[in-house]
């Protein structure tokens, strides 16, 4: 569940709000006038959120998503890190 605080509230607490979000994850929603304005999320997690629509559009990533999981679906076993580093 995502917090929700107003802007006022986010200004004097933005390195609390920045080390929860970075530690433990948390989303924090942003309200302006009552209405929400702005998300607070890790890097990570906003990197893999712009990526999807790119994956998602690659057909060529697709047809290799859908091979892997259907390999995977039938009980095969792929290499571990080890082996392929």
């Amino acid at each position: 569940m995502s917090k929700m605080l107003p802007t006022s509230r986010v200004r004097t607490r933005l390195h609390e709000l920045v080390t929860a979000v970075a530690k433990r994850g948390e989303t924090i929603v942003i309200t302006r006038y009552g209405r929400p304005a702005a998300v607070l999320v890790t890097y990570e997690k906003c990197r893999r959120q712009k990526e999807t629509p790119d994956i998602l559009s690659d057909p060529d990533m697709m047809r290799q998503i859908g091979q892997s999981r259907r390999f995977y679906a039938r009980g095969a076993k792929g290499l571990s890190q080890d082996d392929v580093l």
